[in-house]
């Protein structure tokens, strides 16, 4: 009788043994998945964008303009902008002023985290024709220098400009598919253009070709993210 009871308890202690082991394995495989098996959520892969400081300006010197960015990998992006103003083409003895132009600027960028998210640092390039008249831009048309107080508001500049430099960007998100991306971006510009005599700024005074060093990209962007 004796023996029959040990038998008893030591296959009642087997059996219990198993079933706590095999309980502890089912745990490990609950708390050992792969952190695979927990796929995080892709970033977008395209992004529409426009330039709202570009719009803030005084009608009719707003400048139309849009870009698209696409993920290269997930943390760099391709964007390329473009923006055009037409306003004032036709111009008078009177007043010829008009800030006519078209510019184009390519960009790659890094960004920190993974794209369209938080910081990146970028490399762009420019190059924009212009038509500009009786406006002082400080920096880029100076005026003639022999002329006192002359800022360049009474001259017309028609010529080209072509250069690059790099930028830091910071993208917000303010919605699932909408961000808010601020950019600063510094570099050079190589500038020829053909300066005109105003008022009519119809007299020819010479051609002139400019380095610009200084900021080349400031933006506040509104940007539309498509998955």
């Amino acid at each position: 009788m004796t023996k029959k009871l040990i038998i008893l308890f030591v296959a009642m202690g087997v059996t219990y043994i198993s079933q706590a082991q095999g309980y502890s394995r089912g745990l490990a495989s609950l708390t050992d998945t792969p952190a695979a098996a927990f796929s995080t959520q892709t970033p977008p892969a395209f992004a529409l964008r426009t330039n709202l400081i570009y719009w803030a300006s005084i009608v009719p010197q707003i400048t139309p303009n849009g870009g698209i960015e696409v993920g290269l990998s997930q943390k760099m992006t391709f964007n390329f902008t473009g923006a055009y103003n037409w306003f004032g083409l036709k111009g008078t003895d009177d007043s010829n002023k008009k800030l006519v132009h078209w510019i184009v600027e390519p960009e790659v960028k890094y960004w920190f985290c993974e794209r369209f998210n938080g910081s990146a640092v970028g490399v762009h390039a420019i190059y924009s024709k212009y038509n500009v008249g009786q406006y002082h831009i400080p920096l880029l048309f100076d005026g003639d220098k022999d002329i006192p107080n002359d800022k360049g508001s009474n001259h017309r500049y028609e010529g080209s400009a072509v250069g690059g430099g790099v930028s830091y960007n910071y993208h917000w998100m303010v919605g699932k598919r909408f961000g808010v991306e601020f950019t600063l971006g510094a570099g050079f510009l190589m500038m020829q253009y053909d300066r005109y005599n105003c008022p009519s700024c119809g007299n020819h005074e010479g051609i002139y070709k400019k380095t610009y060093l200084g900021p080349t990209k400031i933006g506040i962007n509104l940007v539309y993210l498509i998955k």
